[in-house]
C-alpha cells in the first residue's frame, strides 16, 4: 500500500493522477498549507524541504520507500508498474524531457507568478511581469509541441501528460485565465481531462 501525502494544488493533483493512472492502491492524507502542516516534523521526515506531495511505498520490501517531488513520484510509479513510459527510446526521452520541463520550468514560473500576484507590493511589478512572461513562454512551448503530436511524448500518453495536465486545468485558469490563445493545448487538455483516471485523480484529496 502507498501513502500519498498531498494537498489540493496542481502539484498534489499530479501525484494522485499518476497513482490513478498506474492503478496502484493508495490512501491519502491532506495537508493544510496555510496552517503550515507541511512544515511539521512528521512531514519533514518525508521531505526535508517541506514540499507536498510525497509518497511512502510500504509494499516494496522490508523498509518503506519514500519519494518526494512530482516528477520523481510519477517516474517511480511508472517504473514500478511498467506504465506511462514509452518503450521506444526516442519517445521515452521525450516523455522525460517534457516531464522535466513541467517540473523544472513551468512549475517555478507559475509559483513565481502566484507569489508576486498575491503577496508582492505594487512597486515590485517587475517580478510579476517577469513571471507572467515566463508562464506564457511555457504555455507557448506546450502549444507548439501539441500542435505537432497528440501527446507530449509523441503518439503515446505518458508521465509528461500526467504532470502537464494540472498546469492547464488549474494553473492556467488562474493565469492567464483560460486557454483561448492556445487551441492545441486546450484540445489536448480536453482529451486528457476526459480520462477516468485523471478525473479521479483531480478529486484527491476529497
Amino acid at each position: 500500500m502507498i501513502e500519498l501525502h498531498t494537498t489540493p494544488t496542481a502539484n498534489g493533483y499530479r501525484a494522485s493522477i499518476a497513482l490513478e493512472e498506474t492503478g496502484l492502491a493508495y490512501v491519502s492524507r491532506s495537508y493544510d498549507l496555510v496552517k503550515g502542516e507541511h512544515l511539521a516534523p512528521d512531514f519533514l521526515r518525508l521531505n526535508p524541504v517541506g514540499r507536498v506531495p510525497a509518497i511512502v511505498d510500504r509494499g516494496s520490501g522490508e523498509a518503506p520507500i519514500v519519494v518526494f517531488g512530482t516528477q520523481a513520484i510519477a517516474t517511480y510509479v511508472a517504473e514500478k508498474t511498467g506504465r506511462l513510459l514509452p518503450s521506444d527510446p526516442v519517445a521515452r526521452a521525450a516523455a522525460h524531457s517534457w516531464a522535466g520541463m513541467v517540473a523544472s520550468d513551468a512549475g517555478p514560473a507559475y509559483s513565481g507568478q502566484f507569489v508576486f500576484s498575491r503577496f508582492a507590493p505594487p512597486e515590485q511589478s517587475w517580478g510579476l511581469e517577469h513571471f507572467q512572461k515566463q508562464c506564457h513562454r511555457m504555455l507557448g512551448a506546450l502549444e507548439t509541441r501539441l500542435a505537432e503530436v497528440p501527446y507530449l511524448a509523441g503518439d503515446e500518453y505518458s508521465i509528461a501528460d500526467v504532470l502537464a495536465y494540472p498546469l492547464a486545468a488549474v494553473s492556467a485558469l488562474r493565469y492567464p485565465g483560460d486557454l483561448a490563445a492556445y487551441p492545441a493545448l486546450r484540445a489536448w487538455a480536453e482529451r486528457v481531462g476526459a480520462r477516468p483516471a485523471v478525473q479521479r485523480g483531480m478529486r484527491v484529496p476529497a
